[in-house]
């Protein structure tokens, strides 16, 4: 029989990394240092801090009048902070979680956004996002190829708690809201050309483009290229590697005073490896078992035991041999047709995205054939139109926002899953496929309305309303075989439907193998919030806002059931308080906000005991916390950027949930919500007559965190710390040099993964290792 790797019950800590107790004193003196410097030389600093325009609330204002927690990084901060991709973000924004790629998927883009502890880590088809990700107000429904570039864009918000009242599809838990950039009135460009380690290759381009007196284009390009860093050594490939083509257009058209539209294009090719998994263990279950009652003579150099040549953590290495790769081919387009009156404006988008490619992952990290997974068929189709209203009444004392959205979508998700499986009475194993065929089409609707009443010179009051129905319709055909041809075994009874014979030797995974299901979700949810302004222009106030999430079905199956397994929706009901606060000659900036949220039936993903990822709603868990943003002129040419997140969550009580691998109780803590997290950042310029010098340094630090939700030994993560760093000189306004370095001192840490007790294998996917290169820049 084959040994299994064990593990002691309780995550174990080296004598140089602190566990939560040890961490905090530290971190609470680092941030109190931070803050002192802050305030300590700035009577003697120059220059003031620019002012940053959001459209949180759908309309354009400053950051500092916006009653709401958002964390703004324009065009500048974004090329600053050496942000290639949207994930990157998460470096520099309070209790947010952004992993690139899904669990169980294999995906190489596919985004995980968790904002305040809420979020979501399925990529399948019948389960939503937790937060909302947003491109020129178009809704990104689905994970893969989630991890979007940051190319031409103007400016990215995160926005912390639910925002249904302001946007058109559903963000419980907040939105990421990416901004491009608006095309210029006369020609100009500029080009990026990034070369590092790994062989990184990466050229952007963008050009401004005019096309006569009221039309004006903006076309952007991106090519990244870069190896893997995950050795397959079995079979002498990588993991981990970029290959990704992107492409942006924006047209404006103004017609005259009142009317304008645009056209907004995007595409992207990925041609990349599977993500970089690597084994974090085995123990007994039914892949494993299955397998070691088998024969063992195609193990390379007759070893018997993975346990012997499979080390428990290594970063960078895997023996796994299934098909590797992700394979994705996005497109989108959006229509914009604006009209322009004296006290208010309409606005009407209409836009469409697809998706088709596949993605396969070999979970089991071994070079045997115990689970892999094969998704050849991914297909995914949105359409979305939203007719939106704003303006003022009153001479402007109300303010409001309202409108009517809808959205559709269909896909398919074929999941073939290769398997090593006992037979019933453990006498032996065989190799077996699980057929997993998924379609579905979904609808939503949607009208919200936001007011805005300025009571005085100081106080106003906001009201909010929203009303969503949700339509999900499913379809399946799932079942175990010999191969993905639907070819059956003989010592399988076969499955019958309603139409007789379903085939034989099939074993069916729900009910009789094929079916369908559907359902409908409505929901209502209200806004209440008061805000203050003060004489010198501090904003206080209060907000009371209320999430939804639509419930679902559970796509994927490895132990039979009788009926399609569901899930119910999710419900937020949050509190926040919040200051912001400009000062000192408008050299420092502080914006604060403390919350407290009731979060119910919060849907989260678990493994059944054959190992089939289940999702199921996991209880009530009561969430508070805090969000602490700085931004300062300490010197002249020397600014400072710290923020701090809080996250308390635990549950407050725990739905049964029967037939689960690893089982919680209130003691769980919620998957990628750490409990503190902190940034500082510093940036220094020194002018050089017509050229200038700028040097910047990046820390975060990131508390423990349990990347699962079942709280897996294997998978969760002691606290790190992240430095990066750059050196910038810039030839008048021209040209820039840029040396930078990533992650400087080579920490490793579990970003994703998953902990299949029920199929006997752990596998994590880690960082990338230590980034530097150069990056040349023009502008002309």
């Amino acid at each position: 029989m084959m040994k299994v790797i064990e593990t002691p019950d309780e995550p174990q800590y080296s004598k140089a990394s602190p566990t939560i107790k040890t961490a905090v004193a530290p971190l609470s003196a680092a941030i109190s240092s931070a803050v002192l410097m802050a305030l300590m030389p700035l009577a003697n600093a120059q220059g003031t801090l620019e002012e940053v325009i959001v459209t949180a609330q759908k309309t354009e204002e400053s950051l500092q009048d916006t009653p709401i927690a958002v964390s703004a990084f324009t065009s500048m901060a974004i090329e600053n902070k050496g942000i290639d991709n949207i994930a990157q973000v998460a470096n520099f924004a309070p209790n947010l979680v952004f992993d690139t790629t899904s669990p169980v998927s294999g995906l190489s883009s596919g985004a995980v956004v968790y904002i305040r502890g809420i979020g979501n880590t399925d990529f399948s088809l019948t389960t939503d996002p937790g937060v909302g990700t947003y491109v020129d107000g178009v809704y990104m429904s689905r994970s893969a190829g989630g991890v979007l570039d940051v190319l031409d864009v103007e400016r990215i918000e995160v926005l912390r708690g639910p925002q249904g009242t302001l946007f058109g599809r559903n963000t419980i838990g907040g939105a990421i809201n990416i901004t491009s950039r608006k095309p210029a009135d006369e020609f100009q460009g500029k080009l990026d050309l990034t070369l590092g380690n790994d062989s990184r290759q990466d050229v952007k381009a963008a050009f401004d483009i005019p096309m006569g007196d009221s039309i004006r284009s903006a076309w952007a390009l991106s090519s990244k290229k870069r190896d893997g860093y995950v050795q397959r050594v079995t079979v002498g490939d990588e993991l981990g590697d970029e290959e990704k083509l992107s492409f942006r257009g924006n047209i404006i058209y103004e017609l005259n005073d009142q009317w304008d539209f645009a056209l907004n294009l995007d595409y992207t090719d990925i041609n990349e490896s599977s993500a970089a998994s690597s084994l974090l263990g085995f123990t007994a279950g039914a892949g494993v078992i299955g397998y070691s009652l088998a024969n063992f003579s195609d193990i390379p150099s007759g070893i018997a035991d993975l346990s012997q040549y499979i080390p428990r953590r290594a970063e960078d290495i895997t023996y796994a041999t299934g098909k590797s790769g992700t394979k994705l081919e996005i497109q989108g387009a959006a229509f914009i047709a604006n009209y322009h009156a004296e006290n208010f404006d309409l606005k009407y988008t209409f836009a469409g995205r697809e998706t088709e490619g596949e993605f396969n992952r070999d979970p089991d990290n071994s070079p045997h054939a115990i689970t892999e997974t094969r998704n050849p068929d991914y297909q995914h189709e949105q359409t979305s139109h939203e007719f939106q209203i704003s303006g003022s009444l009153l001479d402007e004392k109300i303010k409001y926002v309202g409108g009517l959205y809808y959205f559709e979508e269909q896909g398919t998700d074929n999941v073939f899953v290769d398997v090593f499986l006992p037979t019933p009475d453990l006498s032996a194993g065989f190799p077996a496929t699980i057929n997993n065929y998924a379609d579905v089409d979904n609808t939503s609707e949607a009208a919200y309305l936001q007011l805005s009443w300025q009571l005085n010179e100081v106080f106003s009051i906001t009201t909010g309303l929203r009303h969503t129905r949700d339509e999900k319709f499913f379809r399946y055909t799932q079942y175990i075989g010999a191969d993905d041809q639907g070819n059956g075994y003989p010592f399988f009874p076969g499955a019958v439907n309603e139409d007789g014979v379903f085939a034989p030797g099939l074993a069916p995974l729900v009910a009789n193998g094929s079916g369908q299901a559907s359902d409908a979700f409505e929901q209502s949810n209200y806004k209440l919030g008061m805000d203050a302004t003060l004489e010198d222009g501090t904003l206080l106030y209060y907000s009371f806002s209320q999430g939804f999430k639509s419930g679902g079905f559970v796509l994927r199956y490895v132990e039979a059931v009788d009926e399609v397994r569901t899930f119910e929706p999710e419900t937020l009901d949050s509190h926040e308080i919040g200051i912001k606060w400009q000062g000192w000659d408008d050299r420092l900036r502080v914006n604060a906000a403390a919350y407290w949220s009731d979060y119910e039936d919060v849907q989260v993903t678990f493994f059944d005991s054959l190992g089939g990822p289940v999702t199921a709603n996991a209880g009530v868990v009561g969430i508070k916390g805090l969000e602490f943003e700085v931004t300062a002129i300490l010197y002249e040419n020397l600014q400072m950027d710290m923020a701090y997140g809080y996250t308390d969550a635990s549950y407050d009580q725990i739905n049964p949930i029967e037939g689960l691998s690893l089982t919680i109780d209130e003691n769980a803590k919620l998957v990628n919500t750490p409990e503190h997290s902190f940034n500082l950042g510093f940036e220094y310029l020194i002018p050089l007559e017509s050229n200038e010098l700028a040097f910047r340094i990046d820390y975060r630090y990131t508390d423990e965190i349990h990347n699962d939700s079942q709280n897996s030994r294997f998978l969760f993560e002691q606290a790190y710390e992240l430095w990066n760093a750059s050196l910038r000189y810039s030839l008048g306004d021209e040209i820039d040099l840029v040396l930078f370095a990533k992650n400087l001192k080579d920490e490793r840490y579990i970003e994703s993964g998953d902990s299949n007790f029920g199929l006997g294998f752990h596998e994590g996917n880690f960082n990338r290792p230590r980034e530097y290169g150069l990056t040349l820049r023009y502008r002309f």
